[in-house]
């Protein structure tokens, strides 16, 4: 059976500390006592295995007795840049694309994005979904999420991040080719999803003088995050094939 997995950033040697929501995780909600065995990781690649030493009221030591360090893999990053879709459906959005092995999740904001209320929040809400969502697939590595930008800024940003990533953009055109069918070998694969009231003109000339190109996911009319997952679940097929 797999040891329980907790966040922990740093992990120090030879003791390691809890606080917060991973140390009331540990000692309010399982109940671990001392001497049980858990895992840690801390979201760059370390992986180590611990014995819970004390368990006080909001901190927990533990001993580390072993740690590994996996190199971060090489080879094509999945980023999807998705229009903020409203209420929880982004946080849904978060946590199966961090599932699913997308190394960047970019909030984009289009003209017809939905507007959200201003909550200072939600970035440290974002990051214990994908915490959350990495402890339960076992996932060493964290995927990096952005602020909230206008599709312009988010494009200069990934162009200079990601230099010869490959642009796609969900479409529903019958000429567009099936994602399916494409293959991107090793190159970095930047997937934009639009916002359900779909995007302006302007902005499908700038993504198209951008290099994107048109990939059909379905026949029908996805969701912001259903469509996000498609691409981040093919795309992860793709490149462990």
């Amino acid at each position: 059976m797999n040891l329980v997995r907790f966040y922990c950033n740093p992990i120090y040697r030879p003791v390691a500390e809890l606080d917060g929501s991973e140390a009331h995780h540990l000692a309010q909600v399982l109940r671990l006592k001392c001497g049980d065995k858990v895992e840690l990781f801390d979201g760059a690649g370390s992986l180590a295995t611990a014995t819970v030493a004390t368990v006080g009221g909001r901190k927990v030591t533990l001993n580390v007795d072993d740690m590994q360090v996996v190199p971060r893999p090489v080879g094509q990053r999945i980023i999807i840049a998705a229009s903020v879709a409203k209420g929880e459906r982004f946080d849904w959005l978060i946590g199966k694309c961090t599932e699913l092995g997308a190394d960047r999740i970019c909030p984009v904001l289009f003209e017809r994005t939905v507007k959200q209320p201003r909550n200072p929040r939600t970035a440290e809400r974002w990051r214990n979904i994908i915490i959350a969502a990495a402890k339960q697939c076992r996932r060493l590595f964290l995927p990096r999420i952005d602020n909230p930008l206008s599709l312009p800024d988010v494009l200069a940003v990934l162009k200079s991040d990601f230099p010869n990533g490959r642009i796609l953009l969900g479409s529903l055109s019958p000429g567009s080719p099936a994602i399916s069918n494409q293959s991107f070998g090793t190159d970095d694969v930047i997937a934009f999803i639009g916002p359900e009231g779909g995007l302006t003109e302007q902005e499908e000339i700038l993504l198209r003088k951008n290099g994107a190109e048109p990939a059909r996911l379905a026949d029908t009319v996805l969701r912001i995050e259903t469509a996000a997952v498609a691409f981040a679940a093919i795309l992860s097929a793709q490149r462990i094939s």
